[in-house]
């Protein structure tokens, strides 16, 4: 039985890997811009996918953990690029994906901690979060709402075009966990993202990118085994996320 349910999670995790490295142009976009300035708005508009590729899915629904109760995920984030993020869409792709291990574990009473993992597009992604419980829903009407910031921190390493960024996403949410089968949520974020360049003849230019999204998502209830799948928008582009979950 256990044999079953892993394969979801390991088809998950590498279902991206036969797409293209998206950030094959950095460096070609930022050494032939014009000037400082043209560098500077080519680099925004690519911190701002990037911020929301890597947040994708960690925002979460605060049902009651417990005491050191743990919840392990495999979520797949796919951002939709602007049309502005000249630097991804000329190596032909229209999304950037990223599978992540997400785990939530009770920390004591109303606190959650948040731990999360990924290694894809020659990047690796370390993250991790608090979320805190306010009131719990005690029927199907009363949403529980909760509160999170998760921080998400990218190094990307192609051996040619080199970054470091990183995003910081806080979430208020409503989630209806008692709602039998289907258990819908809603939140906003406010997001920060910052991005330095660490290769090119503009190494060092940075970027510092924020704003508010929302989103809507659910939670299908299987048994132990629980598939979730969300949807978010930040400055008019979408971020899809599905993944499944077991709760121990």
């Amino acid at each position: 039985m256990k044999k079953v349910l892993y394969l979801p999670f390991l088809l998950l995790f590498f279902a991206g890997t036969a797409y293209a490295d998206p950030f094959d142009l950095f460096n070609y976009f930022l050494n032939t811009a014009p000037n400082r300035p043209a560098a500077q708005k080519l680099l925004d508009y690519f911190a701002e996918d990037i911020g929301q590729a890597i947040a994708g899915g960690s925002y979460g629904v605060g049902g009651d953990l417990g005491l050191m109760g743990v919840k392990l995920s495999i979520k797949m984030s796919y951002q939709q690029i602007s049309q502005d993020n000249e630097i991804i869409r000329a190596v032909g792709e229209t999304t950037l994906t990223y599978p992540v291990i997400q785990g939530e574990f009770g920390i004591f009473e109303d606190f959650d901690g948040i731990l999360r993992l990924s290694n894809m597009n020659n990047s690796t992604l370390l993250g991790g979060g608090v979320r805190y419980r306010i009131r719990e829903g005690d029927d199907m009407f009363v949403p529980t709402i909760s509160i999170q910031s998760v921080y998400n921190f990218l190094i990307a390493d192609d051996g040619d075009n080199k970054f470091n960024a990183w995003n910081l996403k806080t979430s208020p949410t409503a989630y209806f966990g008692q709602i039998p089968y289907i258990q819908p949520y809603v939140f906003i974020s406010y997001d920060v993202t910052s991005l330095t360049a660490k290769s090119s003849a503009r190494s060092g230019l940075s970027s510092l990118v924020d704003g508010f999204g929302y989103g809507a998502g659910g939670n299908l209830s299987l048994g132990t085994v629980n598939v979730t799948g969300a949807i978010s928008m930040y400055n008019g582009n979408a971020n899809y996320n599905f993944g499944i979950f077991i709760g121990i």
